[in-house]
């Protein structure tokens, strides 16, 4: 089976896309977020920031995702961020209920590197809930994760490792550079092909632009992915 690599980025919300990818009047409310519909449009995937997940209404949090699946086409993929902060607003629980939501389109929850560690019994908790849901759990390699855990680490320029899930943290404007990060990536196809065909690389830097991604995407393709 051939292995098809899918590229996204961190987020959608990036106020420095509109009017180089995102239509200067486009509506950005997140009530409705047209931005996803958009981006949807360009690229199948994408890692969901932990803070996205969460609407203030006055002083109360609220997590609001329901509405998503409405804005993508049905071969999106959503990937979500894990941090501890997320908890100092909602319940685990209140989180829970509605990552369940997103279900059909969920492929992996993923705990990214924070300053604040998640704690083994919430790990725990987001193994469980990655079992309930059929979806992979990654994390970044700063984790020292029990061995009980089947959570799997997020290949890195700097941390390399099997794993079906890739984070750049790069602006994509050097494509020799990215290249090779690109090569280095899929040198791993063999092992990756044990794991799963598919594989995603998530892109996330401060200065990404959606075209310098959809042009990363080419580069991918090129080489056969």
């Amino acid at each position: 089976m051939k292995r098809n690599i899918s590229v996204g980025a961190y987020g959608w919300r990036h106020s420095h896309w509109l009017g180089t990818f995102y239509p200067e009047d486009l509506p950005v409310s997140v009530e409705e977020d047209w931005r996803l519909t958009y981006y949807s449009n360009e690229f199948n995937c994408v890692l969901v920031p932990a803070d996205y997940c969460l609407c203030l209404s006055g002083k109360k949090a609220v997590i609001d995702c329901n509405h998503w699946l409405d804005e993508v086409n049905d071969e999106f993929q959503f990937y979500v961020e894990c941090t501890m902060d997320i908890f100092d607003h909602v319940s685990f629980d209140t989180w829970s209920e509605q990552l369940k939501l997103l279900q059909p389109q969920l492929s992996a929850l993923v705990i990214t590197e924070n300053q604040r560690k998640i704690p083994e019994s919430t790990l725990k908790q987001l193994k469980d809930l990655a079992e309930m849901l059929r979806v992979k759990v990654f994390a970044d390699g700063d984790y020292d994760l029990p061995i009980d855990l089947p959570i799997k680490s997020i290949w890195q320029k700097d941390r390399r490792c099997t794993s079906a899930l890739a984070l750049i943290e790069d602006d994509l404007t050097d494509l020799r550079s990215v290249r090779a990060t690109m090569d280095g990536f899929v040198s791993q196809k063999s092992d990756i092909d044990q794991i799963s065909s598919n594989a995603t690389i998530i892109v996330r830097s401060p200065r990404l632009q959606a075209v310098d991604l959809a042009q990363f995407r080419k580069v991918v393709e090129v080489m056969g992915y």
